[in-house]
């Protein structure tokens, strides 16, 4: 990929996520909009990031820009190997796929159901962080070149799983934070002990949020899968017809 259209790509995933979280983070404080989830406290806005997927995504995928912004200006012997990995993108790549279409089918389906969209600076960090950083991301996947050799068969059997590390954590740290609140708070002080209503164990039948989170974290390895398999087939392509950016 040329540098300059390259160094572009790269330093929006780099600094978009952050701004999308840190803006959302301190005018949650500064002008608090309660009805629609915002907070009070700085504190707070802390929990009210940390909780949900979409945030963790957004900072895992800003932590990887950074490091290839880096990258950019080093010396091949004394880059990061992790942020020039096929498999690291085809994670990150993964991870926006699934929030941006669950973001998405849900903003369609019931939008009541959308945590913050009533304000300015909630309105711009959803469509910077949920509509326009997966297309970017997406693109700069396609455009860069593929170096892994893995076929689709063996990646699914060794890199595959990886993918669903985070999304397991994730899972285990609402879980638990969850049930710390519930079980030992008055409901009355309660801040969001879980932050999806249908994984919620207080509110929905065990038959229902239980699959739901086992079905969350299996999701990735099957979006992963499907991923690097495009990719493969997309990577020569791309080669022949955009040669310019390679």
């Amino acid at each position: 990929m040329k540098n300059r259209i390259k160094l572009t790509f790269l330093l929006f995933i780099a600094i978009v996520p952050i701004f999308c979280v840190g803006i959302d983070l301190l005018m949650s404080v500064i002008q608090a909009d309660p009805g629609s989830g915002g907070a009070l406290t700085f504190d707070e806005s802390i929990i009210n990031q940390v909780i949900y997927f979409s945030v963790w995504t957004t900072l895992i995928t800003s932590f990887w820009g950074i490091a290839a912004v880096l990258n950019y200006f080093r010396k091949n012997s004394k880059k990061i190997a992790w942020a020039e990995s096929d498999n690291v993108m085809t994670m990150v790549v993964s991870y926006q796929i699934v929030v941006f279409l669950i973001y998405t089918f849900t903003f369609i389906a019931a939008r009541d159901g959308i945590v913050g969209f009533s304000t300015w600076y909630k309105v711009l960090k959803s469509v910077l962080e949920h509509w326009i950083l997966p297309f970017v991301v997406i693109g700069y996947y396609i455009l860069r070149e593929r170096e892994s050799t893995l076929i689709s068969n063996e990646f699914m059997k060794k890199k595959a799983w990886i993918n669903c590390v985070i999304p397991f954590a994730y899972i285990f740290f609402i879980s638990i934070r969850g049930l710390m609140i519930v079980k030992f708070s008055d409901k009355a002080d309660w801040f969001t002990p879980f932050p999806y209503s249908q994984l919620d164990p207080t509110d929905q039948p065990v038959y229902l949020w239980l699959p739901g989170m086992i079905s969350f974290i299996a999701l990735f390895y099957f979006v992963s899968s499907l991923v690097n398999f495009t990719s493969i087939k997309l990577n020569n392509k791309i080669s022949i017809k955009y040669k310019f950016v390679r």
